[in-house]
């Protein structure tokens, strides 16, 4: 299939894709991660407190792996660790304020930009943006599961 046989506004979300990549890495960069530590980050920045076991599972890595990727980013006040309240024998893994202002500082921009560019639209417009791209993350996260149904098969 070619580019001239795609919905512009296709062409345009698989540019947006790419364009999100780029701006990941530069994001891990200007915090001084790489991108595997970046991905944990924000996996514990959108989850919530879990543990190690937890976020191994997310990143598809081993328990060990993900002891290390933990570590560097408590050792740069990223994520801190603490204790279960449930269970005293677990341990909780969780984004820190310091993460969150930090990405923040790097993402702000971008999102006031956006949020401006968006309210500027008539509120029909907004929720036809809105309901576009929440059909786009489900057929993205679809998409996602089939591919890693197939690899795990």
């Amino acid at each position: 299939m070619t580019a001239s046989q795609h919905h512009p506004a296709t062409l345009a979300l698989q540019s947006l894709f790419t364009l999100a990549n780029e701006t990941e890495w530069e994001i891990a960069r200007g915090m001084g991660l790489n991108l595997t530590d970046f991905r944990a980050l924000s996996v514990l920045g959108l989850s919530g407190p879990v543990t190690v076991g937890k976020l191994a599972e997310e990143l598809g890595a081993t328990p060990a792996t993900t002891t290390a990727i933990v570590s560097r980013l408590e050792s740069r006040g990223y994520v801190a660790r603490r204790r279960s309240t449930d269970d005293r024998r677990q341990v909780q893994v969780n984004a820190t304020a310091t993460s969150f202002t930090r990405i923040m500082s790097l993402m702000l921009p971008l999102m006031t930009a956006t949020n401006e560019h968006l309210r500027a639209l008539p509120a029909a417009d907004q929720r036809v943006v809105t309901d576009f791209l929440d059909a786009a993350q489900r057929l993205m996260r679809d998409h996602l599961h089939a591919l890693s149904e197939k690899d795990a098969r």
